[in-house]
């Protein structure tokens, strides 16, 4: 039991790393010629579909694990609609934001996700409502100058990361639902990046119309770049973290998860050269905690399955993250 719980770590972390790559990748792709964020967003999902049905498939063949409850296909097909909109908000956003600011804004998706679930009919204890306030205190904080007309930082890609995190809250929310008592989480992910795949086709199709084409990678890093967003940060971070809570339970898995947004701002430092201000700092630690306390309230729920214990930490679960 502890040599699977240690791998159990091992897969989560890999994870959260991958996941942690995200928004780097996409300000790479950004900083050599694909300067569109709905190119990107079709080049991500017409990718990682096809290899996402291809690890499926593998891991399926290779297992003797029997699934017993049939996909809810159709309603996975929406939710992958819903997702491919959540995407797009996060590469619109990504243009206007640095890396480091997105990456704590963003944050704020878990404190939503139990604010929906209050306006659902669930009670939300204590420290639910503590996150919520940290929440609130920490994106004042982060946002430069919120009162003084937001000097120095695009309001609309303030505007955008709130909405990426309000419609990612949403999709939890969904999620939460539709899945409920399913044991074939990596199918449901294959089938709801399909729908996001056919989210993308038909903003191609109308886009096409409109005389408006895909556009070419022109440079190697550019396609470096768009390899390192569909592989490293979407298909691998997805089955690993799949994978690795099998092994190490929900909660769990949500709490190592919570190394992600600290690794973003690391690179964002180290290979962006972004730094936060000290209030700044502050606001991000209020919003990491706000977190964590979400995910602590996972633990006196151990038993229950496994996507019944949202809000999981991590950007992009299926497809970001």
């Amino acid at each position: 039991m502890r040599y699977l719980q240690r791998n159990g770590l091992f897969l989560i972390l890999i994870s959260a790393a991958g996941y942690s790559f995200f928004p780097i990748f996409t300000k790479l792709i950004y900083d050599n010629g694909i300067n569109n964020p709905l190119d990107v967003l079709a080049w991500r999902f017409l990718l990682a579909a096809p290899l996402t049905w291809a690890f499926m498939f593998l891991r399926t063949y290779r297992s003797s694990k029997a699934v017993r409850t049939p996909l809810p296909l159709r309603p996975l097909l929406a939710m992958g609609l819903l997702f491919g909109f959540v995407a797009m908000m996060a590469f619109l956003a990504l243009r206007q934001l640095p890396v480091s600011l997105y990456t704590v804004l963003i944050y704020t998706y878990p404190a939503m996700v139990a604010l929906g679930s209050v306006v659902l009919g669930e009670r939300l204890s204590l420290l639910g409502w503590l996150a919520l306030g940290l929440t609130l205190i920490g994106v004042v904080l982060t946002v430069p100058n919120i009162f003084n007309g937001f000097t120095g930082v695009n309001p609309l890609g303030i505007i955008l990361v709130l909405l990426n995190a309000a419609s990612y809250a949403t999709y939890i929310l969904a999620s939460n639902r539709i899945l409920r008592g399913q044991d074939n989480l990596m199918g449901a992910s294959a089938w709801s990046i399909s729908g996001s795949l056919v989210f993308v086709i038909v903003m191609l199709i109308v886009r096409g119309i409109s005389g408006d084409r895909l556009a070419m990678p022109e440079n190697a890093t550019a396609v470096g770049g768009l390899i390192g967003l569909v592989v490293i940060s979407t298909v691998i971070p997805i089955f690993t973290f799949y994978i690795g809570m099998q092994y190490l339970g929900a909660a769990r898995a949500a709490i190592v998860s919570m190394i992600e947004p600290v690794l973003t701002l690391g690179w964002a430092f180290l290979l962006q050269g972004e730094t936060l201000t000290a209030i700044q700092v502050a606001g991000a630690g209020c919003i990491l905690v706000s977190v964590l306390l979400l995910q602590l309230r996972g633990d006196d729920r151990k038993q229950i399955p496994t996507w019944q214990n949202q809000p999981q930490a991590g950007e992009y679960r299926e497809a970001n993250s």
